[in-house]
């Protein structure tokens, strides 16, 4: 699945996930979470870079990590690590760390690798930072089956189904078939493991406007979650 993440199909299938977007939502989240000058931010899966280039845009000093990108859009100053999440060490800890448009979900395969990844993001988070996720709300699923949508010229057909741990998209472009896969995750789920890792969570939004999360209508699941002082 790596593969799909770096074609530039993937860039144009989700065009209208653009900078506009990314920077309005970071403004949002800086608005509500109290950090110090300079704060440290790192995005945690960052594709081409759409959120740390916000983070950067507002002011922090940005890391980013990614298995699949080798080569994300960064502006200078932003330090790009091609590695896995999962096994990766951070050199410095983070005020604010991002998983942002259910890129974690990408990276498990079970409940397990799940908490283990939410824990290991929580310990690199220094006492008073913020977690932020964004993840798909499961419990809205797209009512479209099945649907072709034409994009800068190209002619995407999607295919969408899920079982009892995955939603899957299957997208066909030019002869080529890739897959999107995410593991199934609730807003319990994420509740658990944050308050396992040791995290409080303080917001739950529904969208990039930070509407207070409603199960049956929100698009998103948007939690923010902060590492006790003490």
């Amino acid at each position: 699945m790596n593969r799909w993440f770096a074609t530039p199909y993937y860039q144009v299938l989700y065009a209208h996930r653009d900078e506009v977007e990314a920077d309005a939502f970071v403004r949002r989240i800086l608005e509500y979470v109290d950090l110090p000058l300079p704060a440290y931010g790192l995005e945690a899966g960052c594709g081409e870079g759409r959120y740390a280039r916000a983070l950067a845009k507002a002011g922090l000093i940005v890391d980013a990590i990614d298995n699949a990108v080798q080569y994300p859009n960064l502006p200078e100053g932003v330090r790009f690590f091609f590695e896995d999440l999962r096994y990766w060490q951070p050199d410095r800890t983070y005020h604010l760390i991002g998983s942002f448009f259910a890129s974690l979900g990408t990276a498990v395969q079970c409940w397990e690798d799940f908490l283990r990844l939410v824990q290991r993001l929580a310990s690199w988070l220094q006492p008073g930072g913020w977690l932020v996720i964004d993840y798909l709300n499961i419990y809205r699923p797209n009512s479209k089956v099945e649907e072709t949508l034409q994009r800068a010229g190209y002619t995407f057909h999607i295919r969408r189904w899920q079982d009892a741990h995955f939603l899957y998209k299957q997208i066909e472009v030019e002869g080529k078939t890739y897959l999107e896969s995410l593991f199934k995750l609730t807003q319990g789920d994420f509740y658990q493991a944050l308050t396992r890792s040791g995290l409080n969570v303080q917001a739950t939004w529904g969208d990039y406007t930070a509407t207070p999360f409603l199960p049956e209508q929100s698009p998103r699941l948007i939690l923010l979650a902060q590492k006790p002082l003490y």
